[in-house]
């Protein structure tokens, strides 16, 4: 069966349609957007509160934690710290197993096996940077996502430290 075109021109598609604007695509990003506006300043502040708990969390269980982020410049969903006495890739290993997505470095960064340069110009020692993790959170974040990691971290951390790792 030949199909025939109902719009002309262009030659899209194989002459079966004009033009590539996608509509339902454009409309999905407006709906998006708007969502985003309504719910944006209420996000920010849980998912800022969220952040804190889980450096502060972090901190309380663990000896040893530095958050590398002034507090002034801190990003809503950017919870970046270093852990002395351990390397961030076999801590990241445990936390992939463990379901706990992390980072130890910009994704630009990715396989580089030496220290930050990032860190290095904020001043974060080369034994810090070893240890170096980065935690996401966004609009979806639970509190309950905060409370697993500050479950499984600490253990890890110990374990690793204990290995010398």
């Amino acid at each position: 069966t030949r199909v025939v075109p109902t719009l002309v021109g262009g030659g899209q598609e194989r002459e079966r349609r004009s033009g590539t604007q996608n509509v339902v695509g454009a409309a999905a990003m407006a709906a998006a957007a708007t969502l985003t506006q309504k719910y944006r300043v209420d996000t920010i502040e849980r998912v800022s509160v969220q952040r804190d708990r889980l450096i502060e969390g972090l901190r309380q269980r663990l000896d040893g934690v530095i958050e590398t982020t002034e507090p002034a410049h801190k990003v809503a969903g950017n919870a970046h710290v270093c852990f002395a006495g351990l390397e961030s890739e076999a801590l990241l290993f445990l936390l992939d197993r463990d379901g706990i997505a992390a980072s130890a470095a910009s994704s630009c960064a990715s396989g580089a096996q030496q220290s930050s340069g990032v860190l290095a110009a904020m001043g974060v020692s080369a034994e810090w940077s070893a240890g170096a993790a980065r935690f996401t959170l966004g609009a979806t974040t639970t509190d309950a996502d905060i409370d697993r990691v500050l479950e499984v971290v600490p253990g890890h951390v110990d374990r690793l430290r204990e290995m010398g790792s």
